[in-house]
């Protein structure tokens, strides 16, 4: 005869030898000399469900008879095969075998499965309940094994026997199923490009209109365009490739593609209410950044190598809790003129205590000028966080640049035009202080500010037009702002965020026709929602009062409703 062995018949095998020490003719009754033909199937199903509910924890699903302990592993057990007809029912909360099981789970807890698909409340396939009983029986199978419990009971180890029979084929089903997707993922690790590459990225979708009458002037010039109140639908793609070689290191290759209006300098007279993640490259995909990170000092500090990058509070803290929709909102302006080539370091001395520097510039690739020859820019900060709750930081930065209206700016395109150029176009020095922090409320409510000083040097004679000034003219720029954002506000995930500022001004400048005059306010509000964990939508305002600082502007509003994919 056919002798059959695997995960089907060992429990059997357990029950008809105790039934052959313990009652002889009853065990005789029970068991079937004849062979079973068993249909193998190597079809993965469909339904991931199912997968989901076999028993993860268990170290070896291709149990055999070798497995059982000696004293059982000398009979030889035959299943009874099951008829057709059975094998097309489904198994309803009134069959016995409904009830047996869950009688078994009662005392051993041995279900692995979880939700509503083992409640009482529904009918279950064979192949359903199969799983299920698969679950319970490896449960039962370890307490066996284990020569300390005897727990089991002659009439649970009868019921084990019954079901095994009656679901003789299912269960070979299971583990056939089993073996094969077992199969299929060691041949996808072994020819698979990458064990350590992946691939991260988003599609945001904006549909965005600005409001207000007339395009911002700077102070000193009249307002005489009106503002292309039009709504426009945009999009950008970003892709985040990847790479680790030890597990704690990271190499991130960033490409992107867009057509999105930030609703600048261009589109409304000011850059005050521009937009963050305005890609706009023609939907022609380009090299965002590229940089190796990787730990220092047993994991305490973190060092990035960027030939390009523009990421310095990726690293660095910036303290701020809102997810803001406007590049004023997102971070200190400080941060701002951090962009290039170059790399930082960031320690953790302490559990309180943290501090970094970095370097960037413009030039990292121009053979004239390299590293070290044109604009560049250079940050310090050190972070206190006493707790939880809590944490501070103070940044300072140096900037330098030849020609800042061809590189990065002073506030790095933030705040008013005098604000970015104080001298115009000439060779301008800037030594910045920033001060930030953030405080958690509650759970849910956490707050955020900060204050930004620049001090702005006239490297050379002023490039303005119709202006007489010299080479060392000084210029005072400050700008600050206070944010709030309130998670799981009607969902769990979801966040409303606020931000409340000024915008960078020139309160003090030697050239006086380049002062700020009046005040500009920035008010932002947005709201995160989640629809899944792939999906989420945000629709959000951005409103600045005395565009460029200049109080004859009208404010200029701008509203938007952003879709966000990430796979």
């Amino acid at each position: 005869m056919q002798k059959v062995f695997g995960v089907l018949p060992f429990t059997s095998f357990i029950v008809s030898a105790i039934l052959l020490n313990l009652l002889p003719a009853f065990a005789q009754v029970n068991l079937v000399d004849e062979s079973t033909n068993f249909q193998t199937s190597l079809d993965i199903p469909n339904n991931k469900d199912v997968f989901n509910n076999i028993n993860k924890e268990q170290d070896n699903p291709t149990r055999g008879v070798d497995a059982l302990p000696q004293k059982y592993s000398q009979r030889q057990i035959y299943l009874k095969k099951v008829t057709d007809v059975n094998q097309l029912q489904d198994i309803s909360p009134e069959h016995w075998a409904y009830g047996a099981l869950l009688s078994l789970n009662e005392k051993y807890n041995c279900l692995s499965v979880s939700g509503n698909e083992f409640n009482g409340n529904r009918a279950m396939t064979r192949y359903e309940f199969a799983v299920a009983f698969n679950a319970c029986l490896a449960t039962i199978e370890a307490l066996i094994n284990d020569s300390k419990n005897n727990s089991q009971s002659l009439e649970d180890l009868t019921v084990l026997d019954r079901l095994q029979r009656e679901f003789v084929a299912e269960l070979r089903e299971v583990r056939d199923r089993v073996d094969n997707l077992e199969s299929q993922v060691t041949a996808i690790e072994k020819n698979q490009f990458s064990t350590t590459a992946t691939l991260n990225g988003t599609v945001d979708f904006y549909l965005i209109r600005a409001f207000g009458n007339l395009r911002a002037a700077a102070p000193g010039e009249n307002q005489t365009e009106s503002i292309d109140s039009n709504t426009i639908l945009s999009a950008r793609a970003a892709l985040d490739f990847d790479t680790s070689f030890t597990g704690k290191d990271l190499l991130r290759t960033s490409i992107q593609a867009g057509n999105i209006n930030g609703f600048d300098r261009s589109a409304v007279g000011t850059d005050m209410i521009s937009l963050i993640g305005a890609t706009n490259t023609n939907n022609e995909f380009d090299l965002t950044s590229l940089y190796y990170q990787f730990p220092i000092g047993d994991n305490r500090g973190t060092g990035v190598i960027a030939p390009i990058a523009g990421f310095p509070t990726r690293i660095f803290p910036a303290l701020n809790p809102v997810s803001s929709i406007s590049t004023f909102g997102s971070e200190n302006p400080i941060y701002a003129f951090a962009f290039g080539t170059g790399g930082v370091v960031y320690y953790k001395f302490t559990d309180e205590l943290a501090g970094g520097i970095s370097y960037f510039t413009t030039s990292g690739d121009d053979i004239d000028e390299g590293l070290f020859g044109e604009q560049f820019s250079s940050l310090s900060q050190l972070t206190y966080t006493p707790s939880d709750k809590i944490a501070v930081a103070v940044t300072y930065g140096r900037y330098y640049a030849p020609q800042p209206d061809s590189s990065i700016n002073i506030t790095g395109g933030k705040g008013s035009q005098f604000a970015q150029l104080p001298f115009g176009d000439s060779a301008t020095s800037t030594d910045g202080f920033g001060l930030q922090f953030t405080y958690k409320l509650s759970k849910k409510l956490i707050l955020g500010g900060w204050g930004s000083y620049l001090s702005a040097n006239a490297e050379a004679s002023p490039n303005v037009n119709s202006i007489n000034a010299s080479q060392g003219a000084d210029a005072d720029i400050w700008s600050w702002a206070v944010t709030a954002a309130l998670k799981d506000l009607g969902k769990s995930g979801s966040q409303l965020n606020f931000v409340f500022g000024m915008p960078p001004k020139v309160t003090n400048n030697d050239i006086l026709e380049r002062e700020d005059k009046d005040t500009s306010l920035h008010f932002e509000l947005s709201y995160n929602y989640p629809v899944n964990d792939s999906i989420s939508i945000t629709p959000g305002v951005v409103m600045i009062t005395n565009p460029e600082h200049n109080a004859d502007n009208d404010t200029i509003w701008v509203g938007l409703m952003k879709t966000t994919f990430k796979f």
